[in-house]
């Protein structure tokens, strides 16, 4: 069995490709290099999408697949576990009774219950996940949110493309892109009542006359070197400079942020807790124009979905009502407002568990069934997609590998799937191979 004490969460992506909480460097901004780092790729051009953006709900650790959207009621009780059945507002479809909100608005999105991969490591699963791509000692592979960071680089606005909340899970970030196509990490608790971005923010004593200051130093040395040759990093380094500054200084961009600008209702329709407020977060963001979020819910502590023991009172007092309520409630403002048709949302995590509940009242890592969700962006309403076998071990009807998600994703979102970016050893490499995506979600 896998250790029990493993943290899940990344610890965060490299300095050079994100701002750092508190820590903005010389100029007192990183967001100056990761700016410049973006200028080195230059997207193609767009074709029509049905998504403008999408926010991706990661259930880090790996959510149990039968105590949540596969119920198997007829199974033996070592497998089909503590929770019930309850009915959806699809006919004939049950889920388990720890989503009664989610249940009712199952008409409203595809469930998908078949996905596979034959990945059951978290960093390896997350990888396949995350990427489309199985994991490879010659290569990392770009995230989704990467790869839709550079697709649009010619139309990026003030905001971050790609921005990851609280933090980035693993295997979400640029692979063989360069570090520019990072998320841009919050890095902070949304449900805290003086919850700041602080990497929007000068630090308390640095006030902007003092950037200024910096900024001017900064150009004053440049002007030093201009009998080096110059590089696609120098050439831009004044241009996103000026970007990275003008974020900081923006208004529009500390207001995308600014949960307290929300009412209570709202707050509390989400949940006021770390996942719901981070939903309702990623609903503002990508309302501000950002393309990519990603909700990280990792639960109150680093195991996150990993629920190798106790995996029944940890989905049912802490883990379900959250997602239940911060997710069902995301679905619906979007659709409230508007921004569902050109919104994709993805509910997925790195694999199931095991039907085999183990000795310590827990499930193992499973990899070879796993459920995911997904709504909006005209994905269809109320489809139940595949089937696992009677125990939910493997899928028997319609199984769905991460490549076939990876496809419809891009395919959504207006991304050619069969497009080739260049490794740095110069080998062009495919965004999916070997996919075959499910018809009735292109």
């Amino acid at each position: 069995m896998p250790s029990k004490s493993r943290i899940i969460a990344c610890s965060g992506p490299s300095r050079r490709a994100i701002l750092k909480a508190g820590a903005l460097g010389f100029l007192g901004l990183g967001l100056d290099e990761a700016f410049r780092l973006r200028a080195l790729g230059e997207g193609p051009s767009t074709k029509p999408a049905a998504a403008r953006n999408c926010i991706l709900i990661w259930l880090a650790g790996g959510a149990s697949h039968i105590d949540t959207f596969d119920p198997k009621p007829d199974a033996p009780a070592d497998v089909r576990g503590d929770f019930k059945p309850i009915a959806t507002s699809v006919a004939g479809v049950q889920v388990s009774e720890v989503l009664p909100n989610l249940a009712r608005i199952l008409d409203r999105v595809t469930l998908i219950r078949s996905m596979t991969s034959p990945e059951s490591d978290h960093d390896r699963a997350s990888h396949h996940l995350l990427t489309g791509y199985r994991p490879s000692p010659a290569q990392v592979y770009p995230s989704y949110g990467s790869v839709v960071s550079k697709w649009r680089e010619a139309s990026r606005g003030l905001l971050p493309p790609y921005v990851a909340v609280p933090d980035p899970p693993s295997s979400s970030m640029s692979g063989y892109l360069t570090p520019a196509y990072d998320p841009f990490a919050v890095s902070g608790d949304p449900n805290q009542e003086n919850f700041r971005v602080s990497n929007l923010s000068p630090p308390d004593k640095l006030t902007l006359e003092r950037l200024l200051r910096r900024r001017a130093m900064v150009k004053s040395l440049d002007d030093f070197a201009r009998d080096v040759p110059p590089t696609p990093l120098t050439r831009s380094r004044d241009q996103f400079a000026d970007q990275a500054y003008s974020l900081m200084t923006s208004s529009a961009a500390q207001a995308a942020f600014r949960l307290g600008d929300e009412s209570a209702d709202v707050r509390t329709r989400y949940g006021r807790n770390t996942f719901g407020q981070s939903c309702l977060l990623a609903r503002r963001l990508v309302e501000a124009g950002v393309s990519f979020v990603t909700v990280n819910d990792r639960g109150p502590g680093p195991l996150g979905w990993d629920t190798h023991a106790q995996n029944f009172p940890m989905i049912k007092d802490t883990l379900a009502p959250a997602l239940d309520q911060g997710l069902a409630a995301l679905i619906a403002d979007l659709g409230e407002r508007g921004l569902l048709d050109d919104t994709l949302v993805v509910m997925m995590g790195e694999f199931g568990r095991t039907p085999k509940i183990n000795a310590n009242a827990g499930r193992d890592h499973h990899g070879r069934a796993n459920s995911v969700l997904l709504a909006g962006a005209g994905i269809p309403a109320g489809l139940v997609l595949g089937k696992t076998d009677a125990n939910g071990d493997s899928p028997t009807e319609r199984p769905v590998t991460p490549a076939d998600l990876a496809s419809v994703l891009y395919t959504k979102l207006g991304i050619d799937p069969e497009h080739k970016y260049e490794a740095p050893d110069g080998r062009p490499i495919r965004l999916v191979e070997g996919a075959t995506p499910p018809r009735e979600l292109l």
